[in-house]
């Protein structure tokens, strides 16, 4: 009976009246749910985040977002003041105004009106398109691009916002502008850094040394050994190198060996550079021995900055090495072509220009070979005036002595002038000679330079480059008939020079045309050459056409073609053939073969026919390079001589501050190095205390040397670095995988001292981490509370860093080296808001520890102040004035 009677119940109340009644109210709610006002729901109901900014030349930043019913909101103060625009909120943030990039374009946003005004014209908004909070003006994200065009898209996914614009903005432009005078400063020798490390001036120091030993034996004939030492060191401050020549088939003399003290100071005024030994005597005067005496100037050693180049082209053996050194600093190098023909683009800078040419050949038949070359070109800047004066003995058999004195002075940015008086005891047409030098640019690329020495001769040069960078150089020199000084009796040399370097698709080359003149006082000579070099589809070429004209005579006319291919397997083939003009036949024809072997060596077999002296010479070579040292050997065959040359060469460099011997295969005298050595600094005191360690893993950036990371050590060297030049080394922040581990100053700019290593102490700060929460105190409980600025302040009140809260209000700051400490919320802005909070500070403490100490849970409560309802006198302010500002930092 029970059961049927709840039988019926449950068919007549809850199938047939209960259930349809409720579904049915179910369907009407969600009918009429989108019908709600918006204005109904809500303010305060939506999620503070934050989310990685993508700005465009720009990078990445983070930046708090608020996302309300599956819509993205940005900040409008946080994202102008990231992109540099002007803008000035209201206290409780009911108002933003400003200009937007141009002054003339003013924008008001008004978050009571729900308005924009921006360049005159009103962009009525929805209610809920702009979200106020206690910390910044919200704007829903697509009118950042339909108003101010800034195009900004949201990837919920990643949490991330693209932003791309046509416009030049304010931070885009700071950092352009910087960029070019970052370059600009560069290219002065001019760079912003943290650290500036200078010279040192040690008594006595010895840390480079350079060896080489030739060996030449022919069969059934005479043998030759050649030991050349090269010593480096410092004396008295100043760089000094020693070069020791020995042969046992010559007597051991004291003209063979090399030997020169510099000290230089480029901070100095008056004295820049004194030199003692055997000097660059850069005389008019013919001098073919060397000149031991002393040279003083106040050029500086530094690499200047370059108004232009000169083209500097000669032969050398094929397949040399040619290293091209301007004022002693290294510039450039190349190899030469299958002719043995090469160039280079010598930059003219201001001031005295010494250019001097190392030779290296691949055998080590002659090792390295110096030869200078004179620039005609000398120009200073306006008001500066720049000398040197020299005086010595040379080692000829007459003992002659020599002096010379010059002086240059910068007339205008574009002309100099200069003179002085060189002297020769030998000379006996008038040992004393007075001179005068002007260089002018009349045009960027014209240049002319005149020289006059009395007794001796005039000398003019020209130089003109057009922007196709064809080039004319035009020559001239009128001797002084009967002088001795220039030893040869020319009346007049003139020389032309047309070049014109060709690109294309396949192929680069140089063309070169040179006509040159000797006036001799019974009969002239005129020589031609055509020169053509370059690559053609892979191909190194090499084309040269001489001619001879002497009086009525037929012109003697020869060309010579040397070419130069890889082939596979590592081969490279090297044929040569010359050919005359006025015999209508080949006169000689060379071919060479090279094969790369294993990593760091060579093989290589040649063989060349001359049919005009009926000589025939086979050679074969090995080459192979150690780490410690080069070595060659050489089997050669001259019709029936057959000769064996052993070589072999390399370099040691020695450190004694940090115990460090290391032998090599390259010159090393005259050069010097750094030694970076990272530690942990636990006090953060920037000094290196006996209980802090040495710490592997420092990675540095730099123009210039050899790097080489030492585990044993865990010192980073820099070897081959030219002496007396200021090299910018920049440590890489991200060295280290400890976060705790922190490089303050990254960039130094460090002087390089000669044939030394400078020790140089990284200091590797190890900081504290300080961790915790902000709340909010409301009537319904407490929540997180974001963008709030908290301040961390040492026991003797100095500020030590800031940080802001994330949305959920947790803070966190790395930075602080160990000590006592305590942390507050920013004053300022909580009387902006009208807010307090509880406690006002709280102490700790930061330890020292290898893994940087870590301090969490601090906690601070901040809660709105009860308004004062006592009257109060209000001050008045004058017309148009704004109370004060607080602008949020960024995080």
């Amino acid at each position: 009976m029970t059961g049927n009677l709840f039988y019926l119940f449950n068919l007549v109340f809850w199938q047939k009246l209960i259930f349809p009644l409720g579904c049915g109210a179910v369907w009407l709610f969600c009918f009429l749910l989108p019908a709600i006002p918006a204005q109904a729901q809500n303010e305060n109901d939506y999620e503070e985040i934050s989310i990685l900014m993508n700005i465009q030349q720009l990078g990445t930043i983070e930046i708090p977002a608020i996302i309300r019913n599956q819509e993205i909101f940005l900040p409008v103060t946080d994202m102008f003041e990231v992109l540099k625009i002007k803008n000035t909120p209201s206290g409780r943030f009911d108002t933003v105004s400003g200009f937007f990039i141009n002054p003339i374009a003013s924008y008001f946003i008004d978050y009571q009106n729900s308005r924009i005004t921006y360049l005159g014209k009103v962009y009525e908004l929805k209610p809920n398109d702009l979200v106020r909070t206690e910390t910044d003006l919200y704007l829903r994200i697509n009118y950042f691009g339909d108003i101010f065009g800034l195009e900004c898209k949201f990837n919920f996914r990643s949490l991330t916002v693209n932003l791309t614009t046509q416009l030049e903005l304010p931070v885009i432009k700071e950092l352009r502008l910087e960029q070019i005078r970052n370059n600009m400063n560069r290219l002065k020798g001019k760079v912003k850094a943290d650290t500036i490390i200078k010279r040192g001036y040690p008594v006595f120091h010895f840390g480079m040394t350079d060896w080489s030993v030739i060996g030449t034996q022919q069969i059934k004939g005479p043998a030759d050994t050649r030991v050349n030492l090269g010593l480096g060191g410092i004396i008295a401050g100043g760089e000094a190198n020693v070069f020791l020549n020995y042969s046992t088939s010559e007597p051991f003399t004291e003209r063979q060996q090399q030997y020169l003290w510099r000290f230089a100071n480029n901070d100095f005024h008056f004295l820049k550079q004194a030199i003692a030994g055997k000097i660059s005597s850069q005389a008019t005067s013919s001098i073919y021995a060397p000149v031991v005496g002393v040279q003083v100037t106040n050029t500086p050693t530094t690499y200047r900055l370059s108004f232009g180049t000169y083209t500097l082209a000669d032969h050398t053996k094929p397949g040399w090495t040619v290293e091209l050194y301007v004022n002693n600093a290294l510039v450039n190098f190349t190899k030469a072509d299958a002719s043995g023909f090469f160039q280079f683009e010598v930059p003219m800078v201001y001031g005295n220009t010494e250019v001097k040419l190392r030779f290296y050949g691949p055998y080590g038949e002659e090792m390295a070979s110096v030869k200078s070359i004179s620039i005609p070109f000398n120009f200073l800047p306006a008001k500066e005036v720049e000398y040197t004066v020299s005086g010595g003995v040379v080692e000829d058999a007459a003992g002659s002595r020599f002096a010379k004195a010059n002086l240059n002075y910068g007339l205008s940015r574009r002309l100099t002038i200069g003179g002085g008086v060189e002297y020769l005891s030998s000379v006996t047409s008038g040992n004393t000679m007075p001179f005068l030098n002007f260089s002018l640019r009349l045009a960027s690329s014209l240049l002319i330079t005149g020289e006059y020495t009395y007794g001796v001769r005039w000398k003019g040069i020209m130089s003109y480059r057009l922007r196709s960078n064809f080039q004319i150089d035009l020559n001239y020199i009128k001797y002084v008939p009967g002088q001795t000084a220039i030893n040869f009796n020319y009346l007049e040399e003139r020389k032309a020079i047309l070049s014109y370097p060709v690109r294309g698709r396949n192929f680069s080359s140089y063309m070169r045309l040179t006509l040159d003149q000797i006036i001799l006082p019974i009969s002239q000579y005129t020589t031609a050459e055509f020169l053509l070099s370059g690559g053609f589809f892979g191909i190194s070429t090499n084309f040269t056409t001489y001619a001879l004209f002497s009086g009525p005579a037929k012109p003697t006319v020869y060309s010579n073609l040397s070419l130069g291919y890889r082939l596979p397997k590592g081969f490279t083939v090297t044929p040569q053939v010359q050919y005359d003009y006025n015999l209508n036949r080949f006169i000689s024809v060379k071919c060479e073969l090279e094969k790369r072997i294993f990593r760091n060596g060579s093989v290589n077999a040649s063989y060349e026919r001359n049919f005009s002296s009926n000589i025939s010479n086979t050679q074969f070579g090995i080459r192979y390079d150690f780490s410690f040292a080069q070595t060659g050997f050489l089997l050669r065959q001259n019709n029936k001589v057959t000769t064996l040359v052993e070589s072999a060469r390399g370099g040691l460099s020695l450190d004694f501050k940090t115990n460090y011997f290391s032998a090599n295969n390259s010159s090393n005298v005259g050069r010097g190095g750094i030694v970076i050595v990272p530690y942990l600094d636990y006090n953060c005191n920037g000094h290196r205390d006996k209980d802090e360690p040495k710490v592997y893993g420092l990675d540095i950036r730099m123009t210039g040397g050899r790097i080489e990371q030492n585990k044993k050590d865990s010192a980073v060297r820099v070897f081959n670095l030219e002496p007396y030049v200021n090299y910018i080394v920049e440590i890489t922040r991200t060295s280290f995988d400890n976060i705790a581990w922190k490089i303050h100053n990254p960039v130094m700019v460090v002087s390089i001292d000669p044939n030394s290593f400078k020790l140089i102490e990284v200091p590797i700060a190890v900081v504290g981490e300080v961790a915790g929460m902000v709340y909010l105190k409301e009537n319904l409980g407490q929540k997180g509370q974001g963008r709030v600025i908290l301040r961390f302040y040492s026991r003797d009140s100095t500020l030590w860093g800031k940080t802001v809260t994330e949305p959920d209000g947790y803070f966190n700051y790395l930075g602080l080296p160990p000590g006592n400490y305590f942390a507050t919320i920013d004053t300022n802005q909580l009387h902006k808001l009208n807010m307090k909070v509880s406690p006002p500070s709280i102490p700790f403490t930061i330890k020292k520890s290898k893994d940087g100490d870590v301090v969490d849970g601090l906690e601070f409560i901040i809660q709105p102040m009860i308004e004062d309802t006592t009257p109060k006198v209000q001050q008045k302010t004058g017309e148009g004035e704004k109370p004060p500002q607080i602008q949020l930092p960024k995080k």
